[in-house]
């Protein structure tokens, strides 16, 4: 790039990918936890209060400081408070997948991985309709030229997104893939006075 030109973003599309979130012991505390349910049936899904539960507690801590970094320390968001609105498990066994959707009435989301093959991913796709008009050939795909982007899902990974990003998980090529969802909103009165909320 010449020293003319000046490259710029603006309306970013932001991940927040959070490693080395447990101990070797609270992750095993949670597959037994997951394993002891009755698993009968395929895309398997637990409740969605297990952020309620004492065995979750160092991960709903986790998250927490997690998401007030990215609302308050690089958002800059005004805010009362937020809270988890839901937490639940995942357990996709080989060939299982989970089609595209998003997370409506929250302002994050994100998943972290108790059990997973380095194969597996999470995959987004662009949310701007607009790009796609025309979509030339490239070279090399990258961030910039790319309608879709994925992320390993890496054993011990909690990774956060705004929750109307859409997302889909491509089919489990081989082991069980345990993962814990979790929706995020804030609390208060937020938005300007015409749009203004109270949650």
């Amino acid at each position: 790039m010449s020293k003319e030109m000046i490259k710029d973003e603006i309306f970013p599309t932001e991940i927040f990918i959070v490693g080395d979130v447990l101990s070797k012991d609270e992750i095993e505390n949670i597959k037994e936890d997951i394993y002891g349910y009755n698993i009968s049936r395929p895309n398997w899904q637990s409740t969605p209060d297990l952020h309620t539960q004492p065995t979750y507690s160092n991960l709903v801590k986790k998250i927490n400081e997690s998401v007030q970094s990215i609302l308050g320390d690089h958002k800059h968001y005004a805010f009362d408070g937020f809270h988890i609105t839901g937490m639940w498990a995942t357990l996709l066994k080989k060939n299982e997948m989970h089609r595209p959707h998003t997370h409506s009435n929250n302002i994050l989301s994100g998943v972290f991985y108790v059990q997973s093959d380095v194969n597996s991913n999470i995959q987004f796709s662009d949310p701007r309709p607009q790009a796609r008009v025309f979509e030339p050939y490239v070279h090399k795909f990258t961030k910039s030229n790319s309608s879709s982007w994925w992320y390993p899902s890496l054993e011990n990974t909690m990774i956060i997104f705004p929750s109307w990003l859409q997302h889909y998980v491509p089919v489990n090529p081989t082991t069980d893939r345990i993962s814990i969802s979790f929706n995020i909103m804030l609390k208060g009165k937020f938005g300007e006075h015409l749009q203004q909320t109270t949650f």
